[in-house]
């Protein structure tokens, strides 16, 4: 039953649903995962009638969610991701409250392990079969040089999602009961697909994080399984090696030509380094109290109109560390807030290696998606990502003596109507998705005004839809007043991002108002925004 459960997640988890990209509510697939996070939710509630115990408090990671919360919270219009920060803190704190023996634990393990395995199949069918991925999840096989992201589009993350599957298989591995059985056999058959998807994606992080967890969990749950700790390296290791030499010697025919899938690394590490620096000389401007929320990618461009030299592939909107994120748009209290977290975190591997080391495996299979943070920014792109470290770091935590008593009925309450809530914002924001897809592949014809109100689940990208369809509507009808709403709500989006096609639109307006001194001005602080744009 559990298995049949895990491969069900594992299909719903393949579907894919047609959109533009982004991050955030704009992925269906975040939607989707919210939906089944609210049916989860209402269903576990109703079964749940005692309170049969759940973990010991956790008081540092309570503290530390709450300060990294205060800044975001006091800065919520505009910035509306700070709602799921809230959401998955009450979802901790519901997690929490939970019993977790030892078989929901393994159950837990191989839901995640059958759903790693789900996503590698799609990665090789993106790898491999360019045709078939294009038709299915609309996968640009040249544009990602062969790469696979599975449902995720976006690679690093479903590296992390493999490096984090990868752990959890080999901590089924080890503690198997039967080395020779045909269940360590599959596992480590698993294992070995694992290791070979993760090869292809190229991803660093990925390969970091599978890397970490490994050597940890053999380090801590290892002993007297050498045998089949080993078989299941081996197969790892010769795995990834028939990976690399895919992606090194083997070509794949994409439109009838062959392509070669390696990539350099070079040029993206160089990048890293300059955004790392120049994220560091923006913090330490505004140490304390920050530069506030939905800045960053403002700031960074501006710093760089003001220190030439540095070119970036595209507009920088995040530095791939979230603890230097964090202390950019929070200050103080939001570093105080994510150093706090760690502590917490730091504090249970220490409780877990004095109490029992069981609970201190699970407690490190984490590391993969710490690795991300540091590296990435997965829980902006995707639900599926934070819900999973949510509940990793809930098998890390050692329970509670059980106390058996009838469950208070207002918190039930309140958990039925969020999860009732959440299927209901889905639903708004898969059909909202669908609508502005459908506008956009149409060039916004018939484009509704006013919007309508379950746009809203979709803010920045039907803001941006708004914009864009205010110039398709001034194609058809030549209503100055479309240019005029254009260059307000232009001007109030250049203030957040840096978008090309917007600042084309822009200069080209002020052309034709005969604006030439403003749209020359215009021009040069492009050149110096989109270096590569000029190339084109």
């Amino acid at each position: 039953m559990k298995c049949l459960l895990a491969i069900t997640l594992a299909v719903v988890l393949e579907i894919y649903v047609a959109n533009s990209g982004g991050a955030g509510v704009a992925l269906p697939f975040n939607l989707t995962f919210l939906c089944w996070l609210g049916l989860g939710l209402v269903v576990m509630v109703l079964a749940w009638r005692h309170n049969k115990g759940g973990a010991e408090r956790q008081p540092l990671l309570l503290a530390g969610g709450l300060l990294l919360l205060l800044p975001w919270l006091l800065q919520a219009r505009g910035n509306p991701g700070v709602w799921v920060l809230l959401a998955a803190l009450l979802l901790w704190l519901a997690l929490l409250r939970l019993p977790f023996t030892p078989r929901h634990r393994r159950a837990a393990l191989l839901a995640v392990f059958v759903l790693a395995l789900g996503q590698a199949g799609t990665g090789l069918l993106q790898a491999f079969c360019p045709h078939l991925a294009a038709r299915l999840y609309e996968f640009d096989w040249l544009r990602n040089q062969g790469r696979p992201y599975g449902i995720f589009q976006q690679v690093n993350l479903l590296a992390s999602f493999l490096a984090t599957g990868a752990g959890c298989g080999f901590l089924l591995l080890l503690t198997e009961r039967r080395a020779r059985g045909i269940t360590a056999v599959l596992i480590t058959a698993g294992l070995g697909v694992l290791a070979f998807v993760l090869a292809l994606n190229q991803s660093r992080a990925g390969a970091v994080g599978a890397v970490a967890v490994i050597a940890a969990l053999c380090a801590v749950a290892g002993r007297g399984k050498a045998l089949r700790a080993g078989a299941a390296l081996a197969v790892m290791a010769l795995s990834a090696w028939a990976g690399w030499y895919i992606t090194q010697h083997v070509t794949v025919l994409v439109n009838g030509e062959p392509f070669l899938m390696a990539r350099d690394y070079a040029g993206s590490t160089q990048e890293r380094r300059h955004i790392l620096h120049i994220t560091w000389q923006l913090i330490m401007l505004h140490p304390w109290a920050g530069w506030g929320y939905g800045t960053f990618e403002y700031a960074f461009s501006r710093w760089l109109l003001a220190h030439p030299g540095y070119t970036f592939r595209v507009p920088v909107t995040h530095p791939h560390n979230e603890l230097l994120y964090a202390w950019f748009q929070g200050g103080i209290t939001a570093l105080a807030g994510m150093l706090v977290l760690f502590a917490g975190w730091v504090r249970m591997l220490i409780r877990a290696l004095k109490t029992r080391r069981a609970t201190l495996a699970y407690a490190l299979l984490i590391v993969p998606l710490l690795a991300h943070l540091n590296l990435e920014y997965p829980f902006y792109q995707s639900f599926i990502h934070f819900a999973l470290f949510l509940l990793l770091l809930r098998l890390g935590v050692a329970q509670a003596p059980p106390a058996a008593r009838r469950a208070a009925r207002a918190p039930r309450l309140a958990a039925v109507l969020c999860g009732a809530a959440l299927i209901v914002f889905s639903g708004a924001g898969l059909y909202a998705n669908h609508q502005l897809t459908a506008l956009e592949r149409s060039q916004f014809a018939g484009f509704p005004s006013p919007a309508p109100w379950y746009f809203a689940t979709q803010s920045e990208r039907a803001q941006f839809d708004e914009m864009v369809a205010l110039l398709m509507n001034y194609n058809r009808t030549r209503n100055a007043a479309n240019l005029d709403e254009f260059m307000a709500r232009a001007q109030a989006w250049s203030l957040r991002h840096n978008d090309a096609n917007v600042w084309r639109s822009m200069m080209m307006i002020e052309q034709f108002r005969g604006n030439q001194a403003r749209a020359a001005e215009m021009a040069q602080t492009y050149k110096k925004l989109f270096p590569l744009q000029n190339e084109k």
